[in-house]
Parts: structure tokens; sequence; C-alpha cells
């Protein structure tokens, strides 16, 4: 596959969770989902400046990007701020002091993970999406919309989608297992002891542990969950999980320390083009897929530029683009063709970004659970994980 334009130290950003300053995502999840903020009434003004908060290295770059095209398209000026660091910081220090007081958030388009989108929906804290000024939401794949918090999509457009299954060193785990690795399964082996790491992230660790054991993590349930947080403690109490890493499971993997790990689909890409003898599987129970989502934040001030930014990146031809700098899965139909027109064969056959539809049954977004439960799940996770 062509070799990404950033290395992959540059994208520990890209899904950071809030670790140093001792506050647990569970606790600001409490503080921001206590209150419902109050809508404005604001009417579309059309073609002033379109203000958009995203992750960083979360589009392309260099000239002729999006950005600049989308702006000569549209004669519509663009404040992109590639400056949205995680999700727990953006409920404590973005949409709780301006969403949750009633108060616009000075975005027209913020790009939170599916969750949040969940939680900031409920709140009240959404704008429908102007389906009238969105065409192109006809390529928005299916499977995106039976979120059953937005049936249809009407209120969300996911941006990217990710994977996250286990990546793995196959000539260490063969010689420690005697067999490949498989199976969520395997990384509770004993013979990997001290050998793994795993996700970081409560919904994904606990989503995946819960398919070893043979429950379902897109219908949740409080005894399910519990029971795989538990199974994790005990592996991380008895040190044999190394550690709990977010996009530096990567390093872990190049150096040794760990013969296998949870992780996110997009940094394996880049990791096995950088060493193409380590591996990564959607394991035989299945795996967790997540997205991040551009939603419209209640009060903003332009939301029909809004709408326009939203069609023009659902176009595949542009999606395309993207999908070939941030290599993550695009939610958006017509991708995989428009990669080979633009001579990105090997991309558009990389079965990561483009999942065989045995595996794309194999995949579970997280749900089911209620949000106060989810909350405590939250914080009992953090504890464990020492985040």
């Amino acid at each position: 596959m062509p070799t990404h334009p950033r290395p992959l130290p540059d994208l520990l950003t890209r899904r950071r969770f809030l670790r140093a300053s001792g506050l647990t995502g569970a606790a600001l999840l409490a503080s921001a989902c206590g209150a419902a903020g109050v809508r404005r009434a604001v009417t579309p003004t059309g073609q002033d400046e379109l203000r958009v908060l995203n992750w960083e290295l979360y589009i392309d770059e260099g000239a002729g990007n999006t950005i600049e095209r989308f702006q000569q398209a549209t004669g519509i000026p663009v404040d992109y701020r590639p400056e949205y660091i995680g999700n727990y910081e953006g409920l404590a220090e973005i949409f709780e002091p301006t969403l949750g007081q009633g108060d616009p958030t000075g975005f027209d388009v913020v790009t939170p993970t599916y969750w949040l989108v969940q939680r900031m929906l409920a709140n009240g804290w959404l704008e429908p999406v102007p389906l009238e000024l969105v065409p192109n939401h006809v390529n928005l794949d299916p499977v995106y919309l039976g979120m059953p918090w937005d049936r249809g999509a009407r209120f969300h457009m996911p941006w990217q989608a990710g994977i996250t299954g286990i990546a793995f060193d196959p000539s260490a785990a063969q010689a420690l297992l005697g067999r490949p690795l498989q199976t969520v399964a395997d990384l509770y082996d004993p013979k990997l002891a001290g050998r793994v790491s795993f996700i970081g992230e409560m919904r994904e660790a606990v989503g995946l542990t819960m398919l070893a054991n043979g429950d379902d993590p897109s219908a949740a349930s409080v005894t399910a969950a519990t029971e795989a947080l538990d199974r994790i403690e005990r592996a991380y109490a008895t040190d044999h999980v190394a550690a709990f890493t977010f996009n530096e499971f990567a390093d872990g993997l190049k150096d040794g320390t760990y013969v296998a790990s949870m992780a996110w689909s997009g940094d394996a890409v880049i990791l096995t083009d950088e060493r193409p003898d380590l591996e990564f599987i959607v394991p035989a129970e299945g795996a967790i897929r997540w997205f991040d989502s551009m939603v419209i934040p209640a009060g903003a001030e332009n939301q029909a530029a809004a709408a326009r930014w939203m069609d023009f990146v659902y176009d595949p031809a542009n999606a395309a683009r993207i999908t070939s700098f941030v290599q993550y899965i695009s939610p958006v139909l017509g991708v995989q063709e428009q990669l080979v027109a633009q001579g990105e064969s090997t991309l558009a056959n990389n079965p990561i970004l483009f999942p065989d539809d045995e595996t794309a049954r194999r995949l579970f977004t997280w749900g089911g659970m209620d949000l106060d439960d989810e909350d405590a799940l939250d914080t009992r996770f953090a504890e464990v994980a020492g985040l």
C-alpha cells in the first residue's frame, strides 16, 4: 500500500484519552450528562464562514486538499480546527460549558465518537442535519442507518470508522502458543502471560472480552459486561496483561515488548506497512466497530454551510481522497471504486479498510446499555486500568 504521509508517532493524538490530569472519563461524563442544553432558534446563514472542529490528522493535507476544494466549489470560507483531542476533554472543556448552559459552541460541525454523539442527542445538544441540503446522504453505508439512538442518521453523519481487533507478531505467537493466534480468547492464554496489551478504551476492551465470553457487545447487559471486566481485572492484577495502551501499542509490537495487542485498524494499516511481518486480524469471535460522526451542535450559526460540507465530503471522489490520507474506514459508498480510479488499487484492496461480507458480519458496535450503568462501568474500567 502507499506510504502514509505521516510517520506513526505523529498519530498519538488521534484518539487520545484523558490520562494525565487525574480526572477519569467517567467522572467527566457524570458532570456532562446531568443537564440538557436549551436549543436556540437559529436561522441558517448561507455563505458565512464554516467553523469545523475535528481530530488531528483526520483529513487530507497538501495542495488541492479537501478544505481548499470545498472553498473553491462553494465560496464558503472554512475555519478548520484539528484540535479535538478527546471525547472526555470535549465534554469537560467544550460541550458542557456551552451546550450544557444553553449556549452555542462556536462551531458548526464537530466530530465526536458515536457514544458521545448518543449522549449529546439525548441531552438535546444537537441540531438535525438539514437532509434536504445533503443529497449525498444517500451514499451513507446502510450499516450506520440503524443506530437505535438515531435511526436513519437524521442527527449525525459518520466521518470515519475503525475496527478494534488484534495486532500481533505471528512468528512469536506461533513459538509461544504452538499454533496460530486466531481468537480474542488467545489473548488470555497463559502462554502469552506478560506479553499482551489491551486497548485503554472501555467499550472496546470490555466488548472484545464479551465476545470471547460468548456475549454480544451490541446488546450489552450489565451482567455480561461486568463478567468481562472481572476477567480483565484478574488478567491485569496477575500481570498477564502488561499494559493498557492506545496508539502506542504499535511501539510495543515493533520492539518485541508485546506479542499481541488489542489494536485500532488505522494504526495497524500503517504498522503493517512498516512491518509486513506483523498482522492485524478480526478475531474468530468478532471485533468492535467504532466511528466518529459529524454533528451540528445546538445553536450553530451556519447550519446551511455545515450541510454543504457534509454533502461535499460524502461525494465518493472527495471521500476517497480523505481515506487515502487517514487510512481508516470510510462510511461512504463508492470510495473503494474511486480509490481504484485514483490509482490507489493497493489501498482499495486492503481488507482492513474494506472488510468482506463475512468479516463485516463479525463486527459489533457497542450499545444497548443504560447510560447510567455505562457510566458506572466506565468508572470501574478507569480504576482497573489505572487511567
